[in-house]
C-alpha cells in the first residue's frame, strides 16, 4: 500500500514538472475517478434496488454508527 502512493507521489510530481500542474490534476483525478464509476455500475447491476438504495443505507449506517 505504502509502496503504491509512493510510487503514485512520484508519479504525480515528474508529470507536474513536465506538463503543468493543471493537466496532472485533471489527469489524476481522470484516472482515480474511473475506478469509482466502475464500482458504481456494478452496485447499480448488482444491488437489488440499484445504487442509490445501496448509497441511501450506507449514508444511513454511517449516521448510526456515529450515533447522530
Amino acid at each position: 500500500m505504502m509502496r503504491a502512493i509512493t510510487d503514485l507521489l512520484i508519479t504525480f510530481h515528474v508529470m507536474k514538472g513536465l506538463c503543468g500542474r493543471g493537466p496532472v490534476l485533471f489527469g489524476c483525478l481522470f484516472v482515480l475517478a474511473i475506478p469509482v464509476v466502475l464500482l458504481a455500475v456494478l452496485i447499480d447491476q448488482l444491488y437489488p434496488g440499484g445504487f442509490w438504495t445501496f448509497a441511501w443505507k450506507v449514508i444511513v449506517t454511517i449516521f448510526k454508527g456515529f450515533h447522530l
